[in-house]
């Protein structure tokens, strides 16, 4: 009977604890977050962090697309001063930045009821993405087509996002254009779906580096420059 139970106490404990400390606990911390407002003079920035809200209606797609499965959305905490992530990972996009792109935090991720942190870095990792984006139809034509830019693209083409159609006169403005053997038969066009527009609203909404309030050094929280 001792044996047994034992048994059950450490059978407890070995499941127990680590649900506690890899789950609940950090379940907790999260629901306690609330913006926090920066410092003006410490920090040099107005206003709260995070500043930049996700859209929450691409999110959705991107879930639903099974997008987290090849793309993470984590910039983990560098060692030994060996930083990965300088070369275009954040607002800095110059070849060299002077200042490292920081690990993410809990706080990053405010507002977001589920993060999708991704299981596997099969893809880039789409942290900071939307400094870092193409233009908008760029986006679109990789989602429709990868291999149309990218021969050697294992991504999936998200096709049910778009709807091939028939032109009604001129081409449509939104239309994706694609050459050579990716293109669609002459009188036909390829439209972006409200879920698709929505999806890449979504990618370019991914912005997580901003200076968290009295630790990271002062970066101006300027917006990201309009893609044509």
């Amino acid at each position: 009977m001792s044996n047994f139970r034992t048994f059950i106490l450490g059978l407890i404990a070995s499941f127990g604890l680590p649900w506690l400390c890899l789950i609940i606990i950090p379940v907790l911390k999260y629901q306690a977050l609330s913006p926090v407002a920066y410092d003006k003079d410490k920090d040099g920035v107005e206003g709260y962090y995070p500043p930049a809200p996700i859209n929450r209606q691409g999110q959705i797609i991107y879930a639903r697309e099974g997008c987290a499965q090849c793309h993470t959305q984590m910039i983990r905490p560098t060692q030994l001063a060996l930083d990965g992530w300088r070369r275009g990972s954040g607002q800095d996009q110059d070849p060299r930045p002077a200042l490292p792109t920081r690990s993410n935090t809990l706080l990053d991720y405010l507002g977001e009821p589920y993060a999708p942190l991704g299981i596997v870095r099969t893809g880039p990792d789409l942290t900071n993405y939307g400094w870092r984006a193409p233009a908008r139809e760029v986006i679109h034509q990789m989602l429709f087509s990868p291999r149309s830019l990218h021969d050697w693209s294992n991504m999936p083409a998200f096709k049910n996002l778009y709807t091939v159609r028939k032109a009604q006169g001129p081409v449509a403005d939104k239309a994706i254009k694609l050459s050579g053997k990716f293109a669609e038969e002459s009188g036909m066009e390829i439209v972006p779906t409200e879920e698709a527009e929505a999806l890449v609203d979504y990618l370019l909404s991914l912005k997580k580096d901003y200076p968290v309030p009295g630790v990271a050094p002062a970066v101006a929280a300027a917006p990201a420059p309009a893609k044509k």
